[in-house]
């Protein structure tokens, strides 16, 4: 029985505006006829082209609405002739949309070939995803662990359909297909309709499985496509939030879709959108919402790691989270923070308002060490550490930071301490000051070099205090001599007074030439000059005279002098404000006593560096080393490392620690016995590019200091290891042979050397 059924609105619409009004379905048709309308519409199509759906529509349409009851090689034929016109179509455009002479009636023929094969294909493809999930979900028998999984129907697979459907729509897309609407604008529906099957397949759990990757490419490729060049950014930042909450499966396939439009198809705007969705979600309802929570979590820091500069100027909106509730978004924050700090905010060339925002970021990140929430501390301390090992920590933050990780090492939770002592040994292996960190070997050239540095700072300032002298100064320096001049041109003749007259025309020419005559200290013609400015420019604020006398005649030398002195050396217009007053003083800040002023500061600090942090380390192997006995066997294994990777950079506590290990060869925990053995056998069986003779004259040294002073209980510890050593066949003939000698006196060694290698050999014989 066949009765009317409208077309849904929305693609009504699309109809109606493409110019042949709205489109109803005249009626959907039985399921016993869809055989033959199929086989109809694939004559038609052979014969017409594309534009048979035209008159189809209704048949086709008809197959959709019956789709669960219809037989799979019905759907699968289906499927093949609408794949089969839409590609044909997508052939058929591209000369069709530059013809200029294309008529108004054949342009809507077109575009409502167009709208209907999408709309076909996109419901069709709904439709089967809809079917493959319900099948997933069925093909599993309840029974919990017993569950057993049906077999599969042979035939037919839509999951190797899927990238062929989403690929003939985006070479369609990819077309100048706007050229068909009026104004070359395309209607929001449309896209939606084209993207929402795009969505639909996201939705399927199995598109994170690996056989499914190509289909996530298309997926990406149509959605980058849509963004682009029909304006669906802003839309599909929302439907990425939307299916964040709602699909926790979804966060690494949205990742690599917003990381594609991102970068192959230059809309890093999307990426600014879906942050700022992300930023206006309320704090309150993400802690109620566990799941999406955990989602938007994982998408954030995932992207980051995929795209951290795209990223970097949207970081203000996602800052707010640091002081929520939800201690997953302040660990995904904190995460993206360390990834910036690393992957865009590192290296010795960054500008100001790079270097603010790094030490805004890495302020966060230590304000947090602190979180009261256990994961959040934990991950702080990841974060740091993989700056450290990145070498993207700045030196003037070693001493805070290990400070704080220090401080770690007493927290309540065992998560933490494993990662404070992992970023303890993580700043060891990646610190900058040298392969040997101890505070005692360190204190005695600092106490040299700080002594060298006094030295030079006081010979620099001698020099500086005996070149930049004031003209104040100097004038004050010639007083006498000029007073001396006057008293002598007193007693001359006015005769011989006349013979040092000049012909000047202007005042500044005679403050010239007097202060030429001050500095070659002929002071009697400098007296003369003045007197004669007096009398010559009285107008003139320089050679004013208050009263006839000696002294009124100083005031006008000294105002030369001074005055005009500095007026001379440096001009306003000439010299900035922080330019030094004379070529004196600048070639004494460039002189070599300068430069090597600088350099001893530098190493000075340098040392002073090292030593604060070799005393924070040691304060640290003092607390790791009580912690070796703990019950978490996790935390033991993380000291048992430390204390591999403390011994080779020459800590001196860290023999202390090598030797309380020893016990732990006892141990019931198969994990610690083995971390132990592997411990030792890195420290004292390493191949190293030494000769084979001097190896094991390393090794009997390293296992005779670990029994100096040594307990019993200790010893046979020790022959616990070595016995294992021998197992495994790690104590070379040349051991053997080294330890023999020093028995027999063969080699020369100490009588304490002597007893440790009859230890050794009968730990070895046993």
């Amino acid at each position: 029985m066949s009765f009317q059924f409208h077309i849904p609105l929305a693609f009504s619409d699309l109809l109606k505006s493409g110019g042949i009004g709205q489109y109803v379905v005249q009626e959907v048709l039985p399921v016993k006829q869809l055989r033959d309308q199929l086989k109809t519409f694939q004559s038609s199509l052979r014969a017409l082209g594309p534009q048979a759906v035209l008159q189809h529509f209704d048949a086709l349409y008809s197959i959709i609405h019956h789709f669960r009851s219809l037989d799979p090689a019905l759907k699968e034929d289906f499927l093949e002739a609408l794949v089969k016109a839409t590609a044909q179509h997508a052939n058929e455009l591209p000369p069709l949309l530059e013809d200029l002479t294309l008529s108004s009636a054949q342009r809507s023929a077109h575009l409502n070939t167009l709208k209907m094969n999408c709309f076909l294909l996109a419901q069709l493809a709904e439709a089967f995803e809809g079917e493959m999930y319900k099948a997933a979900l069925g093909c599993v028998e309840p029974g919990g662990k017993g569950r057993k999984k049906k077999a599969k129907d042979e035939g037919f697979v839509w999951e190797s359909e899927r990238e062929q459907v989403l690929q003939t729509i985006t070479h369609l897309l990819q077309l100048e297909i706007r050229r068909l609407w009026s104004l070359s604008v395309v209607e929001e529906e449309f896209v939606s309709l084209v993207t929402g099957c795009c969505y639909k397949m996201m939705e399927n759990p199995s598109i994170t499985l690996a056989k499914s990757k190509s289909v996530r490419d298309a997926i990406a490729h149509l959605l980058g496509v849509t963004v682009k060049r029909y304006n669906h950014m802003l839309s599909a930042s929302v439907k990425v939030i939307q299916l964040l909450q709602h699909f926790e499966h979804l966060a690494p396939v949205l990742v690599q879709a917003v990381s594609l439009w991102a970068t192959e198809y230059g809309m890093k705007a999307v990426v600014g959108e879906v942050m700022r969705e992300i930023g206006q979600k309320c704090s309150q309802d993400l802690s109620r919402e566990s799941s999406g929570v955990k989602a938007l979590a994982t998408f954030l820091t995932e992207l980051s790691e995929q795209i951290p500069s795209v990223m970097m100027p949207s970081m203000s909106v996602l800052l707010d989270y640091l002081d929520g509730e939800s201690y997953m978004m302040r660990n995904a924050v904190l995460t993206v923070i360390g990834e910036m700090v690393v992957r865009v905010l590192s290296g010795d060339q960054l500008q100001e308002t790079e270097k603010r925002a790094r030490d805004n970021f890495l302020d966060s990140l230590q304000e947090h060490v602190h979180d009261v929430n256990t994961y959040v501390r934990s991950c702080v301390l990841q974060v740091f550490n993989r700056i450290v090992q990145q070498k993207a920590l700045p030196l003037a933050r070693f001493q805070p930071v290990v400070t704080l990780v220090v401080g770690r090492l007493f927290d309540k939770s065992v998560t933490v301490c494993k990662n404070a002592i992992q970023l303890l040994a993580s700043f060891l292996a990646n610190n900058p000051f040298t392969c040997k960190l101890s505070s005692a070997d360190l204190q005695e050239p600092l106490r040299k070099e700080s002594e060298k540095l006094k030295e030079l700072r006081e010979k620099f300032q001698e020099k500086r205090s005996a070149v930049v002298i004031t003209s104040e100064e100097e004038w004050e320096a010639m007083v006498p001599e000029v007073r001396e001049a006057l008293q002598v041109l007193r007693q001359e003749s006015s005769e011989e007074k006349g013979h040092s007259q000049v012909e000047v025309d202007t005042p500044e020419e005679l403050c010239a030439q007097i202060l030429l005559l001050l500095r070659k200290s002929s002071y009697k013609k400098a007296i003369l000059l003045a007197q004669k400015g007096a009398k010559l420019f009285q107008e003139d604020a320089v050679f004013t005279l208050k009263e006839n006398s000696d002294d009124s005649v100083l005031e006008i030398l000294e105002r030369i002098f001074t005055v005009t002195l500095q007026e001379s050396t440096a001009p306003s217009d000439e010299r900035p404000d922080d330019a030094p007053q004379d070529k004196e003083t600048e070639s004494v800040a460039t002189s070599p006593e300068a430069s090597d002023l600088g350099k001893q500061e530098m190493l000075v600090q340098y040392l002073t560096d090292a030593h604060h942090f070799a005393l924070k380390i040691e304060e640290a192997i003092d607390v790791i080393s009580r912690m070796m006995y703990e019950p978490a066997v996790s935390v033991v294994q993380e000291v048992i490392e430390f204390f591999v990777t403390v011994s080779q950079f020459g800590v001196s506590q860290a023999l202390l620690g090598v030797r309380r290990m020893l016990p732990l060869v006892w141990s019931k925990e198969p994990g610690v016995r083995e971390a132990v053995i592997g411990a030792y056998r890195r420290l004292y069986l390493s191949p190293s590019r030494e000769s084979e003779r001097s190896q094991a004259q390393g090794l009997i040294c390293s296992l005779s200091l670990l029994m100096v002073d040594s307990s019993t209980a200790l010893i046979q510890c020790l022959e616990e290891i070595v016995s294992e050593f021998v197992q495994k066949g790690d104590i070379t003939p040349q051991v053997l042979q080294l330890l023999w000698e020093k028995f027999t006196l063969k080699s020369p060694c100490s009588p304490l050397e002597r007893q440790a290698s009859v230890m050794l050999l009968g730990m070895m014989s046993r």
